[in-house]
């Protein structure tokens, strides 16, 4: 983010105002206020409704059902608040319902942030643990903080360039400017594109080149990382995998080969105007228009482009891109009779100045044309924009959706199917769609990702109000039968409940083999279209870990390597006899793949067996 100043001001004169929606079928309410400085918003994903807020001094509120819960999950100390620092990341465990744990990221001094993880006791988070320290600030602005679990089971979270410029271009040593991922007990994955040990490399490393990666989300259906990048020149999202590389600080929406260029962009607090070329510089054949600029356009695919001052005017007006031939032409739908003409100017959206927190749109509370999309908003000119997608990731159009959201932060689907997107300066609104002409089903969401042990939920209601009770059940259809319907196979709405959300449990008993597991679940009722649900299970393998050869000697105490991963905490245990208790004699968090450790006792005894478990 940028301007702290005015988000100062913000914060100090309590700013509200009502959102507005372009689309008359969603209507907008006002669903809670919470305190000021609202950094981030996530659903639990148990089913209870509670919508967790974080706010900028180190907060952590529950909203459940709209109304503000009294007491604070948890107020995260130290917390370092100058600038763009402060609490600015949330999220959950897989496995949330079992083991409670909740993730943040905090900026806990002028020269450090960390990702700390909670464990939920009812509604207030205890246990509090730092997974990964050290996270670089230089206690101003491009902190990052954004922060996930993948559908791999992995720990994800962004820093940026500290406003400094740190870990750009080719520093692989620093998190600053980088994606990185871990295990959730925060140790370093093995499989991580750049480990090399205890080389210079940082372990944690999974993409770079990235300004200020404030938030990202994962796309429902392909799993795939969609990167928010506040920027300088350009604001741009990016669909980011292993290893890649955004270009930062030498690059922005002029990405070369080698670098992964946006998805989104538009020009920070303002537009792009390029030339067309005068003569044949636009052409249109069979309803598709070919524009050919003087100079490098810049434009991508989906991008909202309004064509002026052609002399042909049947050209001019807002176009999407279809296609991008060459740096100099681009290629859009239009109706019309063929034609040939050139001049006048192509204008880019005007969609502010710091693109903010996103997210796919997964419910079938929506029509099939909303399902899918992917809506982010931006902190300065208070919109919401919505992009629509083709199966292959590609952008097909970026236009307005929401505006007068004052300061937008973040936003999130909720377990009733509506989006929640929330205010800086406190307001959480509400938007659902109203226009149902028959009896709907909304499942929610509808691709669910949990990890194999594991237990989570999908939410289930109805999109209008029933004349009489109406049973709805939850079966597998298809797929693995390590998926289960633990609870809520059968659910009961009537005319005063149909509107609440209630919870569908799902196991994912842990198989023997390395597979993930899928299947697809049918949601049915008398009367209503089925729905259908798929269900994700992924196989999270334990990282391995072992003894190394022992040395010793009959009067010096014993040596075990202890092999394993940076991160992780082992503890080393001894024993006399396999049949009698084991007990142990060093506790180590490895700060790389192995270290040495030495068993005082053994001395002591003829014989002696070792053994090293992982702790949590």
């Amino acid at each position: 983010m940028r301007k702290p100043c005015a988000i100062f001001l913000t914060a100090l004169l309590g700013i509200t105002g009502q959102a507005a929606t372009l689309d008359p079928n969603f209507r907008e309410t006002l669903y809670a206020t919470v305190g000021s400085r609202v950094t981030g918003i996530a659903w639990a994903p148990d089913g209870s409704n509670r919508l967790f807020v974080t706010r900028k001094w180190g907060e952590i509120q529950i909203v459940k059902h709209g109304v503000v819960l009294p007491q604070l999950f948890a107020h995260v100390s130290p917390v370092y608040t100058n600038s763009e620092c402060g609490l600015i990341g949330i999220c959950f465990d897989p496995n949330f319902m079992v083991n409670g744990y909740v993730y943040v990221f905090v900026t806990v001094s002028s020269g450090e942030q960390q990702i700390i993880r909670y464990t939920t006791a009812g509604d207030i988070g205890t246990n509090k643990t730092v997974l990964i320290p050290g996270l670089p600030t230089a206690g101003i602005n491009h902190d990052g903080g954004a922060i996930g679990v993948g559908p791999d089971g992995k720990l994800y979270w962004g820093v940026g360039d500290n406003g400094t410029g740190l870990g750009v271009d080719g520093n692989m040593t620093s998190f600053a400017a980088k994606i990185c991922r871990a295990n959730l007990d925060g140790s370093i994955p093995a499989d991580n594109p750049f480990v090399d040990g205890q080389g210079g490399t940082n372990d944690y490393i999974w993409a770079r080149g990235f300004r200020n990666p404030y938030t990202f989300t994962f796309q429902p259906v392909s799993g795939a990382m969609w990167v928010i990048c506040v920027g300088t020149s350009y604001e741009q999202i990016f669909l980011v995998n292993v290893g890649d590389h955004a270009g930062w600080n030498d690059y922005e929406n002029t990405q070369p080969a080698g670098f992964i260029a946006p998805k989104i962009k538009y020009r920070t607090n303002g537009t792009d105007t390029r030339n067309i070329a005068s003569g044949t510089g636009a052409t249109r054949t069979n309803n598709v228009a070919t524009f050919t600029t003087t100079g490098t356009h810049g434009f991508r695919q989906g991008e909202k482009i309004t064509i002026a001052g052609v002399g042909n005017s049947s050209f001019n007006g807002p176009v999407f891109v279809t296609s991008v031939p060459s740096p100099t032409t681009f290629m859009a739908a239009q109706a019309g009779p063929d034609a040939i003409s050139g001049s006048g100017t192509a204008t880019t959206l005007n969609q502010g100045g710091a693109v903010l927190g996103g997210c796919f749109f997964d419910s079938t509370s929506v029509p099939a044309a909303y399902r899918g999309n992917f809506f982010y908003g931006d902190y300065n000119s208070d919109r919401i924009m919505r992009a629509t997608l083709d199966v292959s990731n590609n952008i097909t159009s970026v236009d307005y959706f929401g505006t007068d959201i004052i300061n937008y932060i973040d936003n999130a689907v909720g377990p009733d199917g509506a989006l929640y997107y929330a205010a800086h300066a406190g307001d959480i609104y509400r938007l659902a769609y109203t226009n149902f002409f028959g009896p709907e089903l909304i499942a929610t969401p509808t691709v669910v990702r949990m990890i194999e042990g594991g237990t989570t939920t999908l939410t289930l209601c109805l999109a209008t109000e029933p004349a009489d009770d109406i049973e709805v059940t939850t079966t597998r259809s298809s797929g693995d039968p390590d998926i289960l319907v633990a609870s809520g196979a059968t659910l009961t709405f009537t005319p005063t409940n149909w509107s609440t959300p209630q919870a569908v449990q799902l196991i994912a008993t842990a198989d023997a083999d390395p597979a993930n597991d899928t299947a697809e679940l049918t949601i049915s009722a008398s009367g209503f279209a089925s729905q259908t649900v798929t269900v994700h299970a992924v196989d999270v393998p334990l990282e391995a870990f072992s003894l190394g050869p022992v040395t010793y000697s009959s009067t010096e105490p014993v040596q075990v390597q202890l092999n394993g991963q940076a991160g992780s905490t082992y503890a080393v245990e001894g024993s006399t006899n396999l049949s009698e208790l084991w007990t142990p004699f060093v506790t180590n968090t490895l700060l790389g793949a192995s270290t040495n450790v030495i068993d005082p006792d053994s001395t002591n005894h003829p014989l002696r067996f070792y053994r090293a478990r992982l702790l949590e």
